[in-house]
């Protein structure tokens, strides 16, 4: 074999066989379910620290409030190590979503595969670059795991204060309960005000984001159902634009060619 017909060989398209793609899809699934695993152990963190405070906290009378505090800003860190880690999560899931919908489901369909899906995960591959916002990810762990768990802090910090040893004259009394050491009482609950509205405002908006590619979504079972999981999944009622179907007048065209048939 002569040497230009040896460059033009390897200038070639290479085949891709389905046992390449299979192997492909079955790496990309492996490191999703790894960084899913950790999104668990971060929320897991945040729900052991949350009943260890409770159970701290309310053990005896004179427990101090700034154990729920303490609670609070450990389970704001977890958040935002858990966004961080969801951001990587949402990019090997994004990988995961566009060989299924760009070659595997197809296949199922007895149709051509999607170039469009397969030249934006070769894009991914070959740049790898975080899609999702950083805000986008708190809003979505407030949506799912976070929200709940803030709320339960923030109510119990709340009885912890009014409750212990005995319920406040008026409301000076409370604000003055709520001082931690040289910082006053209004100064605390001015930055958990604060904590409260920014976990509002991405929990709510949530709801208004764009769905990450790999969120999974319910099929619609009427208004009633949908309303209701509007409150644990956000994006769970946005229906998938279905391809318009052939009209049966038309003739039988056959499949096109694909390099990726081989």
């Amino acid at each position: 074999m002569s040497v230009k017909e040896r460059r033009q060989n390897d200038l070639e398209q290479p085949v891709v066989s389905q046992q390449a793609m299979a192997q492909l899809f079955r790496g990309e699934l492996s490191r999703s379910d790894t960084w899913r695993t950790r999104l668990d152990t971060t929320t897991n963190w945040a729900l052991t620290t949350t009943a260890a405070v409770i159970s701290f906290g309310f053990a005896t009378p004179e427990s101090s409030h700034v154990t729920f505090l303490v609670g609070i800003w450990m389970v704001v860190s977890f958040l935002l190590i858990e966004a961080r880690r969801y951001r990587y999560y949402d990019l090997w899931n994004r990988r995961v979503r566009l060989l299924e919908d760009g070659w595997w489901a197809p296949m199922l369909r007895r149709e051509p595969v999607d170039p469009d899906a397969l030249r934006e995960l070769a894009v991914e591959m070959s740049r790898p670059q975080i899609q999702l916002s950083l805000g986008s990810a708190i809003a979505t762990r407030l949506n799912r795991a976070y929200g709940p768990i803030l709320i339960v802090l923030l109510v119990t910090w709340f009885f912890k204060v009014y409750s212990h040893p005995r319920p406040p004259r008026d409301f000076d009394d409370f604000t003055e309960r709520a001082h931690v050491a040289w910082i006053p009482g209004p100064m605390v609950m001015g930055i958990l005000l604060l904590i409260t509205l920014a976990a509002a405002y991405f929990f709510i908006a949530s709801f208004f984001i764009r769905a990450p590619l790999g969120e999974l979504r319910t099929r619609p079972r009427g208004r009633r159902a949908a309303m209701w999981e509007t409150f644990y999944r956000p994006y769970a009622i946005q229906r998938r634009k279905r391809p318009r179907r052939a009209a049966t007048s038309r003739p039988t065209q056959s499949r096109p060619s694909s390099p990726f048939d081989h």
